[in-house]
């Protein structure tokens, strides 16, 4: 199951960057929703995603900004990527 879901994950990623230039930006809400649901299965990608959420303040604003639109079941495995909330969770504070 796991693999049908990062399939359809990377699908939903691919599609939302063609649809990213339309007039009408679906992408900008499929993305996110590819991402958490690879994330949500893949404790690597989940890595990844944090270090570029870590070094790219520009797009760890963009992610906050979808994760805050999206339902909760796509939000929470974004979040766990936060860079700020792990950094919070290492130091303890």
């Amino acid at each position: 199951m796991s693999v049908f879901i990062k399939v359809l994950g990377v699908l939903l990623v691919l599609a939302g960057l063609a649809l990213s230039w339309s007039p009408i930006p679906l992408g900008i809400l499929l993305i996110p929703m590819g991402l958490a649901m690879i994330v949500a299965t893949s404790g690597t990608a989940r890595k990844w995603l944090r270090r570029r959420r870590e070094r790219h303040q520009g797009f760890d604003r963009w992610m906050r900004k979808m994760e805050r639109k999206m339902p909760r079941r796509f939000s929470r495995p974004l979040r766990k990527t936060d860079a700020d909330i792990h950094r919070n969770r290492q130091t303890g504070s």
